[in-house]
């Protein structure tokens, strides 16, 4: 599991739900404030995600989007700032076409299609679609770039300089994503896609990293690096410490490839939010949300369960200087269950005692440190789990012991999360006598000793079952558990 350093608003039931309007966004986990509802024009979004197609750090101003350019569905932007703008491929794909042998800029208007020579780049990607950027400057691509056609380019990849050669009103970079058609695509001179009366080839392009998911005309945006398409196929796509503004793309991203999240965990290390993530393959039908305060989370809990989901997973997690939670919901049978959030340690005891006494097991502690107190959030059901025993307030000495101790009455972790508070690490840990097989646990361990473990686990046949993070200092750490 690669660690990357690597929000989709509305709702997208049996494949993803991870924002919905009015909810807080991932990008800081702040509440969202309102914004003006983008109009976006009849046609289709891009399968594929898109970063900002400029060198990383680069400011990018938007000029016209998919709406307001002419012909619609394109798009112009342009560094801001000063200096010489390097153009980057939006994502993974193989060249299909290049020119750049011009330099003049042109006064395009009565011009025939056959005399608009400019300079352009075109990626084919393997979802079928193809962007093309143009405008830059001659010899930047072939030359400075020094790419071919048939070339194979990673998200990133220098392309050539923005310029404005060709029907351009003065620097910045034209962009646009289709599907092209199978055979004589493209004319030669201009590049412009053939077969496309009314924008029907062009599709509205969602990017990893502009608020909404779309570029908007007046928008300034940073580009950078954002995670890359995740290959399908596999029994489990794990990532950990993930920068809380990543981490929309890189859902979106395990969503495309068929995958549907399995656990869900938020953490905060020097004023910032991170998420460990397991993915699975897609399986019935689900929604998962982050970044929710506690009112927002109520609300959806009790939404979903109208509609007969279950909550698979809850997590609740420091932001700032409150507290934020993330859910996951399926759409499935199952025993009886109950739930509560943000109690303090006095309450959550008491209804611990409640619930068990009433015959039911928790299946999910989560806690969090606000305030200068821990907050609770539990999910519990009437599922059997045997000889048990649940325990929230265990230090890093005091875990390792009752896992000890646990060993010896032959259970096995069902469910692990760490916290920080006071400026210490903490643990909230659940066993069970039922789990059967082989399973591996660890726990303060770094980034790369993490990535070590998961590496050794999966590669032996295990599956990640939790991964936490926390904060030690101003350095991240992590536990994990792995089992058949």
């Amino acid at each position: 599991m690669n660690r990357t350093f690597l929000p989709l608003t509305g709702l997208c039931l049996g494949a993803c739900v991870l924002l919905a309007p009015g909810h807080a966004r991932a990008e800081d986990d702040a509440p969202a404030t309102a914004t003006a509802n983008l109009a976006i024009a009849p046609m289709e979004k891009t399968a594929g995600l898109y970063r900002i197609p400029y060198a990383d750090g680069t400011a990018v101003r938007i000029g016209r989007d998919h709406n307001t350019h002419t012909p619609k569905g394109r798009y112009d932007m342009n560094g801001s700032g000063g200096g010489t703008y390097r153009i980057v491929a939006a994502a993974d794909g193989r060249i299909t076409h290049i020119e750049d042998r011009y330099s003049a800029r042109l006064s395009c208007k009565g011009l025939p299609d056959s005399e608009k020579k400019n300079n352009y780049v075109w990626i084919r990607h393997a979802n079928g679609e193809s962007t093309k950027y143009s405008h830059m400057t001659k010899g930047s691509s072939s030359g400075k770039a020094k790419l071919k056609v048939g070339q194979f380019v990673s998200a990133g990849t220098y392309l050539g300089d923005q310029g404005e050669v060709g029907c351009a009103g003065g620097p910045h970079l034209h962009l646009e994503a289709a599907v092209l058609r199978a055979t004589d695509p493209i004319t030669e001179v201009g590049g412009f896609v053939r077969d496309n009366a009314g924008s029907k080839r062009n599709r509205v392009m969602r990017v990893c990293g502009a608020p909404g998911g779309v570029f908007a005309a007046g928008q300034t945006l940073t580009a950078r690096k954002v995670p890359g398409a995740i290959k399908p196929g596999a029994a489990e796509v794990a990532r950990h410490g993930v920068p809380a503004g990543d981490y929309q793309c890189l859902f979106d991203q395990a969503v495309a490839s068929g995958y549907m999240p399995e656990w869900i965990d938020g953490f905060e290390v020097g004023g910032k939010a991170y998420y460990n993530v397991v993915f699975r393959p897609k399986a019935g039908t689900w929604a998962a949300f982050h970044g929710l305060t506690g009112s927002q989370y109520q609300q959806r809990f009790d939404q979903y369960r109208r509609q007969g989901y279950r909550p698979h997973q809850v997590e609740s997690y420091p932001a700032g200087r409150g507290v934020r939670y993330a859910v996951i919901f399926r759409k499935q049978a199952g025993p009886q269950y109950s739930a509560y959030h943000g109690l303090t340690a006095a309450q959550h005891q008491q209804r611990l005692d409640t619930l068990t006494g009433d015959g039911y097991r928790p299946r999910n502690v989560s806690v969090v440190s606000s305030g200068g107190q821990r907050r609770y959030t539990a999910l519990y059901d009437k599922s059997d789990l045997g000889s048990w025993q649940s325990k929230s307030q265990l230090s890093a000495a005091e875990y390792q012991q009752a896992f000890n101790d646990n060993a010896k009455q032959k259970r096995q972790l069902v469910y692990l999360n760490g916290y920080t508070h006071g400026g210490q690490p903490y643990f909230s840990a659940i066993w069970s006598s039922r789990p059967t097989g082989a399973q591996r646990a660890r726990h303060g361990l770094t980034s790369a000793q993490y990535q070590a473990e998961w590496q050794g686990a999966t590669g032996s046949g295990l599956r990640t079952r939790a991964v936490t993070g926390y904060g030690v200092g101003n350095t991240a750490r992590y536990a994990a558990y792995w089992s058949r």
